[in-house]
């Protein structure tokens, strides 16, 4: 893949940080993940409006930039007196001006590296500036500062003096900087916030159950675990950011290999990417292991210097380190010596199968190997198509740079699959492409645990044979036996097989190997619905949101909260607060639905003309906005307009149905099309083609998804009983997802009383 464009400019740029907010997650993440979210709304309008960009999220902190000294530092008094009031909204914040990168989406340079330094010594509640910001400003008769020295700062070899602001009675630190929370700051005249700013705070109240993450007994810990730190990037670029986040991964990779040796996920460890960052036995502590790996990289050119030094963090104490100077074609056995070296350190014992895995080259094309390391720091299992878009163009750029790179068609085959698996291209034409790659893979290389990866999920997201995948999965386990994604993808089949106590059990392992994994959570929380633990699911669902607040959780999170309560105006006002956290266009969806139960036919109606995709589809729905609309109408007694958006809804679904014709989405909506209309017999065939495409052995969860759909067909046309029949075979079945729509919608009240359907919604 190009390297994406880039300018070298002077920017102001500006670091924030909440003091202490590791030990507010630890006490109370409930106020954590409230406190962002109200950090956010308040500081990014004063951004705006200051002409700024805001560039980032990293954890509890932003990175800003401005076009000049004077807009930052007066941004950052803004910010200071705006969350004054806000209990626990405690900032430092520093300023620097210098030369940057700035790429499509990030900034980089020394620029950034000495603003995010000089926050370090800010006193709480303050800001520090740089002397090039100090000597910016010092014209400006509005703005005061205090020198407070010349500090020390870690990986800067230059000297310079730094300053406070001293406006509005901000405090004034030292150079050594202040790491508690005080007692709340001396009083001062409240500023008068703006009212949209305000009453978003206002807004900001989120009901949140989630699990203390606090510190580990390092001494309780097994010896023999480790995590490999984010690498540091000693170069400028772009390129070589990833080439140091890269190598991290691989080094984690082949250090997964080694069965002794529990290895914390890539995921969790980017987590404390940045130079803000813990102490190495802070890091081990929350990660649950005894040592860390550090490290550094420096690439120019074909010369690469790599730095990697290994510390007991027990004891905070080094235990070996390493530098090579040397050829970028060397990385193979960089990489070899380092996991031979933590292995005897760590006294885990190799067996000929790990010093053979750890010891395999995949390719000689270095050049593929760069942009393979950038597609591992990708994820190589997606569904969205953006990602997918990425993900294969840079993997097929891979194989024509290396036609033998195994682990490059694998990926090519992932992402065929994820295409299929989303409904995206739920065709047999891109199933014939992910098995042509996966067969490649094979041919290539059968011992390598990313091609069994490819085959483990053509069987399952491809084929529906999940014992097959499971095997494949297991294979590519017993191979990097400390590589969370295996036991993910085990735990993924298990759920798809109805196996709900062994999900959670995988699902379980693997969050101690990927413990900062929003992902994992999401999915806990998301079987949590499934198996109707509605409670548990909400808890994970906070979890993950803490980690990443997508739209995606919210969603989840919503679905959770109307079944367990089966009360639409409860639901609404948690939809109402994510929307204005997230978005309101992010849950449009949700809100037609909720409209349309509460008989608010006009805002279900706006719902849908807001929404941009037409149809809307998730892996069990295809639904074109025409059909939704029909829905509505037919509640409201609107025969003619109903008639007229199922004519819509047809056409639509037909010519969907020639480009995908064994969708059963697609099948099924038409069914539905069929019966609103009165046409029994073509409802039913359209309905039980559904169901043979999607039987209910394929997938626990998708599957009835479907079949639950056939009721609402048997209703439409009358046929209570056969619509028993059905729920009767599903009564026993994992429908979690299900029971907030069964709860509210009145399609269902012919049959809410029948035991049945009872058994299904409680």
């Amino acid at each position: 893949m190009d390297t994406p464009h880039h300018t070298r400019r002077l920017a102001a740029i500006v670091f924030t940080d909440i003091v202490g907010f590791s030990k507010l997650t630890e006490g109370d993440e409930i106020k954590a993940l409230k406190l962002l979210s109200i950090q956010k709304q308040i500081v990014q309008p004063i951004v705006r409006e200051s002409g700024g960009q805001w560039l980032k999220e990293m954890g509890d902190g932003l990175l800003l930039s401005f076009p000049s000294s004077y807009d930052a530092v007066c941004c950052a008094i803004g910010i200071q007196k705006a969350v004054r009031e806000i209990e626990n909204l405690v900032l430092r914040i520093g300023v620097h001006q210098g030369d940057v990168v700035q790429t499509e989406n990030d900034i980089l340079g020394s620029g950034v590296n000495i603003a995010s330094r000089v926050e370090t010594v800010a006193p709480p509640g303050g800001i520090t500036v740089s002397d090039k910001v100090q000597r910016d400003i010092a014209h400006h008769a509005d703005l005061s500062t205090q020198s407070i020295g010349f500090p020390k700062f870690k990986g800067i070899d230059i000297e310079f003096e730094v300053f406070c602001i001293t406006n509005d009675d901000l405090p004034v630190g030292t150079s050594h900087g202040k790491t508690e929370v005080p007692r709340r700051l001396a009083k001062h005249k409240s500023p008068v916030l703006p009212i949209a700013v305000a009453a978003v705070v206002l807004a900001l109240v989120v009901t949140l159950f989630l699990r203390p993450s606090g510190s580990v007994d390092l001494s309780a810990i097994p010896p023999k675990s480790i995590a490999v730190l984010p690498f540091d990037n000693f170069a400028q670029g772009e390129a070589e950011e990833n080439f140091a986040d890269g190598l991290t991964e691989v080094i984690t990779a082949t250090l997964s290999k080694i069965g002794e040796l529990k290895v914390i996920s890539r995921t969790s460890v980017m987590s404390f990417k940045g130079d803000n960052r813990p102490t190495s036995p802070e890091i081990a502590s929350r990660l649950g292991v005894a040592h860390v790996l550090e490290g550094s990289v420096q690439r120019a050119g074909e010369q690469v210097r790599i730095v990697v030094q290994l510390i007991d963090a027990r004891e905070d104490r080094h235990l070996w380190s390493e530098t090579h100077d040397g050829q970028f074609s060397e990385l193979f056995d960089v990489q070899t010596r380092v996991a031979t070296n933590i292995a005897r350190h760590l006294k885990a014992n190799l067996t000929q199968q790990e010093q053979e895995q750890i010891a395999r080259k995949p390719t000689q094309n270095m050049k593929a190997y760069e942009h393979y390391l950038v597609l591992l720091q990708r994820g190589i299992v997606h569904i969205d198509k953006r990602e997918l878009d990425v993900n294969l163009a840079l993997a097929e750029k891979v194989v024509q740079l290396d036609e033998t790179f195994a682990e490059a068609h694998a990926i090519i085959a992932l992402c065929h699959l994820g295409y299929y698996w989303s409904g995206i291209d739920h065709t047999d034409a891109r199933l014939v492409l992910a098995k042509a790659s996966v067969e490649r893979a094979v041919e290539l290389t059968p011992e390598a645990a990313m091609v069994h990866t490819a085959k483990g999920y053509l069987h399952y997201w491809g084929l529906g044979e999940f014992d097959k995948a499971l095997v494949e999965f297991r294979l590519a386990q017993t191979m990097e036996p400390s590589a969370s994604q295996h036991i993910e993808d085990i735990a993924w089949v298990q759920r798809a097989k109805g196996d709900l106590p062994l999900a959670f059990d995988s699902m379980d392992e693997a969050l101690e190997l990927n413990p900062q994994s929003d992902l994992i959570l999401r999915e806990m929380g998301f079987t949590h619905i499934v198996a109707k633990n509605f409670d548990r699911a909400i808890e994970f669902l906070n979890r993950a949101i803490l980690l990443n607040d997508t739209a995606d959780y919210y969603g989840l999170k919503i679905d959770a909260i109307w079944a367990r309560d089966g009360d639409l105006e409860t639901t609404l006002a948690f939809l109402k607060e994510a929307q204005g956290i997230v978005g309101r266009d992010k849950f449009l969806i949700h809100e037609h639905r909720f409209e349309l139960a509460r008989g608010n036919y006009a805002g279900s109606l706006q719902a849908i003309e807001a929404i941009k995709d037409d149809p809307f589809l998730s892996q069990s729905r295809v639904i074109p906005k025409s059909l939704a609309r029909a829905f509505v109408y037919e509640r409201m007694g609107e025969s003619d307009k109903m008639k007229a958006e199922l004519e819509a809804s047809l056409k639509m679904l037909k010519r969907m149905a020639i480009e995908n014709p064994i969708d059963p989405r697609i099948q099924m909506n038409m069914g539905l099309v069929y019966a609103m209309r009165g046409d029994a017999e073509q409802a039913v065939m359209r309905g039980r083609q559904a169901m043979a495409l999607y039987p209910l052995g394929k997938n626990a969860i998708n599957a009835q998804r479907i079949h639950i759909q056939m009721g609402i067909i048997y209703l439409q046309l009358g046929q209570v009983d056969k619509c028993i029949k059905l729920l009767d075979t599903l009564k026993a079945k994992p429908l979690g997802m299900e029971v907030g729509e069964l709860k509210t919608d009145v399609a269902w009240d012919p049959v809410r009383s029948q035991e049945a359907f009872k058994t299904i919604v409680h």
